[in-house]
């Protein structure tokens, strides 16, 4: 396994590879590494530059997860930039239309946040919450356009 630290606009991002796939990804407060260019790295540098805005394309290492929680992360994977999704329009998505705790549940597992977009779903009634915590889903929101 490989760990890097990224510096981007919107705080330090860890990351977690294993062969080529991305199995964690965390805002920190580690320092940045040095490290050799790798195409994960590049693409989450461009998204948080502006320069890409479909991260769907990164390989990610899901085997630690749930068959349930793969299928919410799936279905959360398309929500597309600059758009929201609600826990229960999830749930629907993936046919368990009451599961939408569940999907909150499984969406505070996530271990790929920004690549598997959790930060985009939200309760019919208010932002939810967010694993970073609340402070970096409104950057991201406001990043993305959602929130001003």
């Amino acid at each position: 396994m490989e760990r890097r630290v990224l510096s981007t606009p919107l705080g330090r991002v860890e990351l977690v590879t294993e062969a080529g796939r991305l199995r964690e990804l965390s805002f920190t407060r580690a320092k940045p590494t040095r490290h050799a260019p790798d195409p994960i790295s590049k693409e989450l540098q461009e998204y948080f530059h502006g320069r890409r805005k479909d991260l769907r394309d990164i390989p990610v290492d899901l085997s630690a997860c749930t068959p349930f929680e793969r299928r919410v992360y799936e279905a959360t994977r398309h929500i597309p930039f600059g758009k929201v999704a609600t826990y229960g329009q999830i749930a629907k998505a993936i046919g368990t239309p009451n599961a939408q705790r569940a999907v909150g549940n499984a969406l505070g597992k996530n271990p790929v946040g920004i690549v598997i977009p959790c930060h985009p779903v939200a309760g019919w009634d208010s932002l939810g919450g967010f694993t970073g915590g609340l402070g970096y889903k409104k950057k991201l929101l406001r990043f993305e356009g959602v929130l001003r």
